[in-house]
């Protein structure tokens, strides 16, 4: 492996991060490389709750999954990053920071987003009772240089699994 390898999953709530960033990950173990998944839920739980969800609490979660990723992938461990990402500007300055970092997009439609949607965020927002929702009163900026773009409203969780796979396995092999 080359040492500073992060995969970041980023889309919008509901699109399948945790679930292909987990899926990955148990790939990338048996492949026989170390590995550390960073979902934005749980490293907010590491911080505490000081961050709210609005644009400017949301670049600063992702400010702190870019120092644990990149503290993490500098000791030779695939840290895989699975966070809705909605700002360019903060993707291009985790591009710039870390050696290795490949952006996967996974693309959704909002009907399907709504239909996975457990928690009922998006009828929430569309309703007005709920506010700071990326896609709906928050926006999110369509990806300019996304490594890898996968549409999660048209492929299952192991057709997702191996078209990362195809596009990230020479990064881990080139140790």
């Amino acid at each position: 492996m080359d040492g500073n390898c992060s995969i970041w999953l980023m889309g919008l709530a509901c699109a399948g991060k945790t679930t292909l960033s987990n899926l990955f990950a148990q790939r990338v173990r048996e492949a026989g490389h170390p590995c550390v998944v960073l979902n934005s839920p749980n490293t907010r739980k590491v911080f505490g709750t000081n961050l709210g969800y609005d644009l400017t609490s949301r670049r600063k979660q992702t400010k702190r999954m870019l120092g644990l990723a990149e503290m993490i992938a500098g000791q030779d461990i695939v840290t895989i990053v699975s966070l809705i990402h909605p700002i360019e500007e903060d993707r291009q300055a985790c591009r710039k920071t870390i050696p290795g970092y490949f952006e996967v997009y996974l693309k959704c439609s909002l009907d399907e987003l709504m239909r996975r949607d457990a928690r009922e965020l998006y009828i929430a927002a569309l309703r007005g009772k709920k506010k700071n929702v990326i896609g709906m009163d928050l926006p999110f900026e369509e990806p300019k240089a996304s490594d890898l773009v996968l549409e999660s409203d048209k492929l299952n969780p192991s057709n997702l699994v191996e078209a990362l796979w195809k596009r990230t396995s020479h990064l881990l092999s080139a140790n």
